[in-house]
């Protein structure tokens, strides 16, 4: 499937220290997709929280590394790996709206957290960044 372009939605290195993550802690909970994100800052470790809601999929992986999605770009981007990046015209993300009947907007985004090694995909209907505690 097509994922056509991408337009960064997201750069944690807004916040993140150079060298990135700590480390990155997923969980799900009623229908969303939770990434705990914690990092060093001058206060101490700190948590954000990227929360995807209403995610009805999503692909973890090595990053570099070999992808079981048939997902292909015929687009060039200059958008970094470590941003959060969505695909508006994304063919797979216009599959599972189709499948909802149009009830769900859903959007396709990627991330790859780079001190980890870690590609996320994940298709859902909105994201939201917030401090976690």
């Amino acid at each position: 499937m097509e994922t056509g372009r991408c337009i960064e939605v997201l750069n944690p290195y807004d916040w993140l220290p150079g060298y990135g993550e700590n480390t990155v802690e997923i969980h799900t909970q009623n229908g969303d997709l939770s990434v705990l994100i914690p990092y060093d800052s001058e206060q101490g470790e700190l948590k954000n929280e990227l929360l995807f809601r209403q995610a009805f999929a999503f692909y973890k992986s090595a990053f570099p590394g070999v992808s079981c999605l048939d997902l292909q770009s015929s687009f060039r981007d200059d958008v970094s790996m470590g941003s959060l990046v969505e695909y508006p015209d994304s063919e797979a993300a216009r599959a599972w709206s189709q499948h909802f009947g149009g009830r769900f907007n859903v959007k396709h985004y990627r991330i790859a957290f780079m001190s980890e090694n870690i590609l996320l995909v994940v298709f859902a209907t909105d994201f939201i960044l917030k401090q976690a505690s």
